[in-house]
């Protein structure tokens, strides 16, 4: 009976340990897109790849950047400059989702604000992602 006993304790230990050292979400993280469309990026739209593994949020979304990111410029493209795909390229998540929709979502956290993203598509995506405040408000 007393080696069930270590091992409960020890399984309990295990699970709160793990639990307890869970990181936060990643929202705000770099990322770097792995799709990058022809001519860059449009500086009027969201781009969002769902699946990336660069991200804990598994979400990293490029906020209207203009042309491509730097680093990535091919000669004679348009190309942001380091500051802006820093700042128009990070891990989201998304905060709301379309109604009825039992998609799981997320908090942004400080600095962030949840904005409309994507109305049209696949239903696992539409909803509103977590923005930067900087952006948000130079956008007002």
């Amino acid at each position: 009976m007393n080696n069930y006993r270590i091992l409960l304790v020890g399984a309990i230990a295990l699970l709160s340990g793990l639990a307890l050292g869970c990181e936060a979400p990643g929202v705000g993280d770099p990322c770097t897109p792995e799709i990058i469309p022809a001519g860059g990026f449009n500086n009027a739209e969201a781009y969002l790849e769902t699946s990336s593994v660069q991200c804990r949020t598994r979400v990293c979304l490029v906020y209207k950047l203009a042309g491509y990111p730097d680093g990535a410029c091919p000669i004679g493209e348009p190309c942001a400059s380091q500051e802006e795909t820093d700042r128009r390229i990070f891990c989201s998540c998304r905060c709301r989702a379309p109604a009825g929709s039992d998609s799981p979502t997320c908090e942004c956290g400080e600095g962030y604000s949840c904005e409309e993203v994507l109305d049209v598509g696949d239903e696992g995506a539409r909803g509103s992602y977590c923005i930067k405040n900087e952006i948000v408000e130079e956008a007002s």
